[in-house]
């Protein structure tokens, strides 16, 4: 049994802990899970409040210290008694409601013998709702048996996240740290620090009590900003509505996954001029549907229908939502927002907006059912799915989100989950087709959309819909601030910095050797010879020329980690540079860590420096232009080399800019030879290294980084202002499939293996 407890006064109740404690009445199991709900300053038993057997209701105000306290604090309320503005980090009052509820609970439970096994009390705020079923096994995860105390920490804020914590009552410092909790207030020590709230006193006692040995677990150990929260392993089953979002005054944000690419492929190819949704949330599906049509038409209508603030954690229990809750006014804002944008843009956008039961107000649209194309994915409930189809079966072309298949492991969602697989399999229409998808469910199985024709002869989708490409999203290895520092460092080491600049182009051929298996070394040296040619290379096939007798020209170094880490190819990055040539130009990255750096200056390497571009350099709080941001050591005017995610695509630009306009490509392989039963491992991980890809009917094993550079060659291959001759060397690899295929002309996809959604 874990036992948690939260408060909230009548005015908390209202805005969020109704629907906190709506939430735990349906999915918490009262076998493992118990909530002491204390209230204070009202009468619980005079409003509407969910009855459970999880929640044990507590009033608040029968703690006389409680009553002592706060009279004795009341000048000290954020104003000071109305002569300072007011500062919640100085009120005593608003925070002393946590202390005496959660120690109040906890003296309880002491009364008895410390138990020989762990007993946790869980403080929970009462702005946290639950979204889905919580399971005992996850909170044993979150709550070791050694630990004395469970933490929210905070990078960059010197107090902890009080939203969540956790005191093993079998342990007597945990015990200890409680009273001295409820001693701080009692006394009155509060007010004699910097600040008063809860937050500022508990970190002053875990620092303590750790400096004294107290075991304790933090949950979000690299957490930054005040969220730690959601940055922890708890946003899985919570929602923590922090601050400003208890009002729901803001929009969660959209929703980016590869499906809904898909989505938006679909409206470019049927063209449709008005859209029904089921399920506006936020409104960010809609405008992302708008822009689609208003690539091909100056107008466009959209109908769109949700429960927006009616809905309940019952309602979310009944149709499996686990996001949160947006009033209609907000979306309608944000969406009238869009309206006047593309009005100066010349687009003509109209909406309507539908608040209720979609059962219910479907009926009472007509135009609902008058529109081109609807996209469902309110209700999972069967029930609530199969109504939504029936209200729009006149509609000719629909699409259902959330259609289920087997991940990897085989694992699928629960089976109430699965409404839009219960009724495509039973709907009968001109055509019916679930479309390939990578999009993970948390707990297991993959999420597709599924589209169904109701109308004769429309005409069939086009493979590179129905084919679902895999696409990477790179992102840098190290954090930006890191890189900034690589930055500043490597300027001050290298002397010959800039040397990198645009030189006039010549008819001498660049041979560019990445780390792939396929490279032919006998080809390669023989092309070297040429005295025509020049041979540039990355780290990890420098020793391997090196070894077959070949003097790299250039090795380019762009990788900000360590020299003494292990690379991705799982060698140690120093033992790639056991050999130096000192005919090769050595050119790193200015990002690149400064300990390669002053490794290969040790070994008296030749070394010049450049500059490559990296979002980590971008100012984002500047959209409408790419800004190097100020304080990353990049100079204006400084060359910035773009081209790829990896060394090897950044190698070609650099030729590039030194003049080179032929290039032949060796070990460019985007994929890895047959797995050894030690790579095997690291597929059925549940972030797999390796997994499978095909291209024109050929399977490949590949990776992230591997793929994310498949994608960096198929732009360059299909580029049409790249003013070069290309050469591939290397067979049966995913990059020459990729090759291959951009000689046809072709769409060119990588496409995931699937057995059971087509």
């Amino acid at each position: 049994m874990y036992t948690f407890v939260t408060s909230f006064s009548e005015e908390g109740y209202n805005t969020y802990a109704k629907e906190m404690l709506e939430s735990v009445a349906s999915k918490w199991n009262p076998k493992h899970f118990k909530l002491y709900a204390y209230y204070h300053d009202f009468d619980i038993k005079k409003v509407d409040h969910p009855v459970s057997d999880s929640i044990i209701y507590v009033h608040l105000n029968d703690v006389k210290e409680m009553l002592d306290y706060r009279e004795k604090m009341k000048r000290h309320d954020g104003t000071e008694g109305g002569t300072i503005k007011y500062n919640w980090r100085l009120d005593a009052i608003k925070w002393c409601h946590k202390v005496y509820a959660l120690t109040d609970c906890a003296f309880s439970m002491m009364e008895e013998a410390l138990p020989k096994e762990p007993q946790w009390l869980i403080w929970l705020d009462a702005d946290t709702v639950t979204t889905k079923r919580l399971d005992k096994s996850s909170v044993d995860k979150w709550l070791p048996s050694k630990a004395s105390v469970v933490h929210l920490g905070r990078k960059d804020v010197d107090y902890s996240e009080t939203s969540f914590m956790g005191f093993n009552l079998q342990y007597h410092d945990a015990c200890s740290i409680i009273a001295d909790f409820r001693g701080c207030y009692t006394i009155g020590e509060t007010i004699s620090y910097r600040e008063w709230h809860d937050g500022f006193i508990f970190e002053r006692l875990l620092n303590i009590y750790k400096a004294h040995g107290m075991v304790v677990n933090n949950l979000s150990e690299n957490a930054k900003g005040l969220t730690a929260f959601m940055q922890s392993p708890l946003s899985e089953y919570f929602i923590h509505y922090k601050g400003n979002l208890k009002k729901k005054t803001t929009l969660a944000q959209d929703v980016k996954l590869p499906r809904y690419r898909q989505l938006a492929d679909i409206i470019r190819h049927y063209k449709p001029k008005s859209i029904t949704e089921v399920g506006t949330w936020n409104g960010g599906r809609a405008i992302e549907m708008a822009l689609a049509v208003f690539e091909y038409r100056d107008k466009f209508s959209y109908f769109g229908f949700d429960l927006f603030e009616e809905a309940t954690a019952v309602t979310d229990d009944i149709e499996m939502n686990t996001k949160q809750h947006h009033s209609i006014e907000l979306v309608n804002n944000r969406l009238e927002e869009f309206k006047q944008k593309m009005k100066e843009k010349g687009k003509e956008f109209t909406f309507k907006l539908h608040k209720g039961d979609s059962k219910v107000t479907l009926k009472k649209c007509k135009s609902a059912n008058k529109v081109d194309f609807a996209f469902i994915d309110g209700g999972h409930s069967y029930e609530t799915v199969k109504e939504d189809y029936l209200n729009l079966k006149k509609v000719p072309l629909l699409v259902f989100d959330d259609f289920f298949s087997k991940d990897e492991q085989g694992n699928l969602p629960e089976e109430r989950n699965m409404g839009v697989n219960k009724l495509i399999k039973e709907i009968e229409a001109y055509a019916k087709v679930v479309l390939p998808s990578n999009d993970r469910v948390l707990g297991g199985g993959r999420t597709h959309i599924a589209f169904v024709a109701n109308k004769k002869g429309v005409k069939p989708l086009p493979d590179h819909i129905t084919r679902m490409p895999i696409v990477v999203t790179p992102k840098d290895s190290r954090p930006a601030d890191e890189i900034y520092v690589n930055i500043k460092k490597n300027k001050k080491l290298i002397k010959d910095f800039n040397w990198l600049k645009h030189g006039r182009i010549h008819n001498q051929t660049a041979l560019i050797v990445s780390g792939g298996s396929s490279t032919d070394f006998t080809l390669l040296k023989q092309r070297a010879r040429d005295t025509n040619t020049k041979v540039f290379c990355v780290k990890h096939s420098y020793p391997k020329l090196l070894a077959n007798g070949i003097s790299p020209f250039i090795c380019s170094i762009l990788d900000p980690r360590p020299i003494t880490g292990r690379s991705t190819h799982g060698v140690i990055r120093k033992d790639l540079f056991k050999t130096i040539n000192k005919d090769t130009l050595f050119l790193i990255a200015s990002m690149t860590d400064p300990s390669v750096t002053k490794y290969l200056m040790k070994k008296g390497a030749n070394i010049k420096g450049w500059s490559a571009y990296s979002e980590a350099l971008r100012d984002t709080s500047i959209t409408d232009k790419l800004q190097i941001a100020k304080g990353t050591g990049i100079e204006e005017g400084e060359t910035l080399v773009s081209g790829g995610t990896c060394a090897a695509m950044r190698t070609i630009s650099i030729a590039h800019i030194l003049g080179f306009r032929n290039f032949e490509l060796f070990g460019f392989d985007c994929s890895v030879p047959e797995l050894t039963d030690e790579m095997k491992k690291e597929v059925t991980l549940d972030k797999p290294k390796y997994f499978k890809v095909e291209t024109n009917g050929q399977y490949f094993w590949t990776t992230g980084e591997l793929l994310a550079m498949a994608q960096d060659c198929e732009k360059l291959f299909a580029s049409k202002d790249m003013d070069i001759a290309l050469t591939i060397h290397g067979k049966n690899t995913l990059v020459s499939e990729c090759w291959k295929d951009s000689h046809k002309a072709n769409e060119k996809y990588y496409y995931e293996m699937i057995s059971d959604a087509a």
